[in-house]
């Protein structure tokens, strides 16, 4: 898994050079394109947990850098229409700042912020993690995690998206895989003048199953795949203290 998340990474990155902006640039969008581009596209720009269930406790802190590459399905007209060049990547890459902080009773909160390379898409966004168990050397830790994200910097398409997600996780040693699962909604609405399409509301489900790893003290290096609406990788490294 750790080599196929590195391999997506490479290849995500490498496509940097040729991303485009998002947008209307034809009036030949469909309603149903719109709707399963708002759908794809806002499932990309989820939120992702990245980090398992247990929390950091009152002095924890966490920053990160990430990346997330959702598959996407680049051979449907509703992407090749709405990329500036129609020719859209096969893999979106997102990446991103992420910090976390540790507060009392059971509380972490943290936010993200997103400016991919070379196109028009930033993102910014929210997350409160509560732990319903705190796990200890013989119990698996159990949270439940809500988070919000808002995409900017896209001036045709207002677009942002919610999740709820039960997280469980177990460490061994400097290893500490979670799994978890998540309620999703996406809404997004167009905003210009080249079409008149209905604003589109989407919710769905999807699973996610990650490992965390600390080789040293204050590093943190974590694999995460989630598959639902989109199948995506996540790669994240940073400092825990």
């Amino acid at each position: 898994m750790k080599k196929l998340l590195v391999m997506i990474v490479l290849l995500s990155v490498a496509r940097f050079a040729s991303a485009n902006d998002i947008g209307f640039y034809t009036k030949d969008v469909l309603q149903p394109e719109f709707d399963d581009f708002v759908k794809e596209f806002g499932s990309a720009l989820l939120f992702n947990p990245m980090a398992p269930a247990e929390t950091l406790g009152i002095t924890g802190f966490d920053v990160s850098v990430e990346i997330v590459a959702t598959d996407i399905s680049d051979d449907q007209a509703y992407w090749t229409k709405l990329v500036s060049d129609g020719n859209p990547y096969s893999y979106l890459p997102v990446p991103r700042l992420h910090v976390q902080k540790g507060l009392p009773f059971g509380f972490d909160v943290g936010a993200m912020y997103v400016a991919v390379p070379d196109t028009n898409i930033k993102l910014w966004g929210l997350e409160a993690k509560y732990a319903i168990l705190e796990g200890s050397m013989l119990t698996p830790a159990l949270s439940v995690r809500a988070s919000y994200s808002q995409l900017q910097g896209v001036n045709d398409i207002s677009l942002d998206t919610k999740s709820l997600d039960v997280l469980v996780s177990k460490g061994f040693l400097m290893f500490t895989p979670y799994v978890g699962a998540s309620l999703t909604a996406v809404n997004g609405s167009e905003n210009s003048s080249l079409v008149d399409l209905n604003d589109v509301e989407e919710t769905g489900y999807r699973a996610l199953a990650g490992v965390q790893v600390s080789p040293f003290p204050l590093l943190i290096i974590n694999g995460e795949l989630s598959v639902g609406e989109v199948m995506q990788f996540g790669l994240k490294v940073g400092v825990r203290f």
